[in-house]
């Protein structure tokens, strides 16, 4: 009768898709202040159906208010209630309330207190709280990360299953002792051409060393894989060459001062926190007198410099949320998507995670980051569906032909 009664509340207090709740600013201190967080259902609630909470961290933008109908209807089905919750770091209120700029200079303490991970695990939290019934969770790349700090802090919590593909995992990554920027082992070493080149542009300094950092991490995301070693080639001789209207075209096409401008924002300030959390494991990486060149975690390092500075400078530390022996039990069942070719999280840091859960099905896609190859067809929706409503695992053997299989 009361879990009867509870639903009937919560549904006369769904009518409207989007839905508030009040929590603390800071959860470590919930006598501070308080904000409205906003989640959004994709559609009306159904209490017979389970529900979906979408999860995307500070520097994700997909969940936004008026888009969670969309991720519904790209992503899942009808048949699964979908929730996202509208991040803390987009909360025009709260920006207000903390005033983190003041003579124009950010309070990078009071950032980090707000936006690191551990807060957003904790508004994760107080939305599953808030829905009735069974609870999946969803997340890709930081998203993904987020969700597995989330059940570090709660592994008893009511979720039963978790899809979480590309998932970053610096503290895996550098108990490992591996990293996932494969620049330096699978192009440098591959060509001493290359290296040497290199080495000449860094060292004249003609081009910034952030600039020919960001330019090779982009190119991640706008070449297809086939041809990334090409136009690593193309990049370094061009760079080599001083050739200035070439890289200022490419500066264009990878929207490199759109991003930096966004970075110098207001909206660049979580951002800046969560790849903080990021790149602290690896800051090591970031050295550059051992000669050594990796893109995408130079670029990681730039961004979150600001932090870096601050707590070096008094001598504090960037701790992560995510506790592997926490993590270890959660008892709900986890469906763990990888890329082999992902530069980003490396798929090893995927088979540890794996290792730690007893309920956890590992599939290495020959594929990359964004997984566009099982995107292209829709099947990488079919897949996260399948997981959520089939009851036996047979339903795998339909993705073979994406599997990566070392050869």
């Amino acid at each position: 009768m009361a879990r009867l009664t509870l639903i009937i509340i919560f549904l006369l207090s769904h009518i409207m898709f989007g839905q508030t709740i009040e929590v603390p600013l800071d959860y470590n201190d919930p006598s501070s202040k308080s904000f409205v967080l906003e989640y959004e259902f994709g559609a009306e609630f159904n209490p017979q159906y389970p529900t979906v909470v979408v999860i995307a961290d500070a520097q994700q933008f997909y969940v936004r208010k008026g888009r969670i109908k969309k991720i519904q209807e790209e992503l899942f089905s009808d048949s699964i209630n979908v929730v996202g919750i509208i991040p803390r770091s987009t909360n025009l209120d709260l920006r207000k309330k903390v005033e983190l700029h003041s003579n124009a200079s950010t309070n990078w303490a009071l950032a980090y207190k707000i936006y690191r991970s551990f807060q957003f695990a904790n508004d994760i939290h107080s939305v599953v709280n808030h829905i009735p019934g069974d609870i999946y969770l969803y997340g890709q790349s930081g998203g993904a990360f987020l969700i597995t700090e989330y059940l570090s802090l709660f592994p008893y919590s009511r979720v039963k299953k978790v899809f979480i593909g590309a998932s970053v995992n610096p503290v895996i990554e550098n108990k490992l002792g591996i990293i996932h920027d494969d620049f330096q082992r699978a192009y440098l070493s591959e060509n001493p051409l290359a290296r040497k080149r290199l080495d000449t542009i860094l060292k004249d300094g003609f081009f910034d060393r952030s600039l020919v950092a960001g330019l090779f991490q982009r190119q991640n995301f706008f070449v297809e894989l086939s041809e990334l070693d090409n136009e690593r080639s193309k990049l370094m001789e061009r760079l080599y060459q001083r050739d200035t209207s070439y890289i200022a075209d490419l500066k264009q096409e990878f929207q490199i001062e759109a991003i930096n401008n966004l970075f110098d924002s207001e909206d660049g300030i979580p951002i800046r926190v969560r790849l903080s959390e990021f790149i602290n494991p690896l800051i090591d990486h970031c050295n550059i007198e051992q000669g050594l060149f990796y893109p995408d975690i130079e670029n990681s390092c730039h961004i979150a410099q600001p932090l870096l500075d601050y707590f070096k400078d008094r001598n504090q530390n960037i701790s992560s949320t995510f506790n592997e022996n926490t993590f270890r039990n959660f008892r709900g069942d986890v469906f763990i998507l990888s890329g082999r070719y992902d530069h980003v999280a490396d798929y090893r840091t995927s088979i540890y995670l794996g290792g730690l859960l007893n309920n956890a099905t590992l599939f290495i896609a020959n594929d990359d980051h964004t997984f566009k190859s099982l995107k292209s067809e829709g099947h990488y929706s079919k897949m996260i569906q399948d997981f959520f409503f089939q009851s036996s695992q047979n339903w795998i053997q339909k993705y073979t032909s994406f599997q990566w299989k070392e050869k």
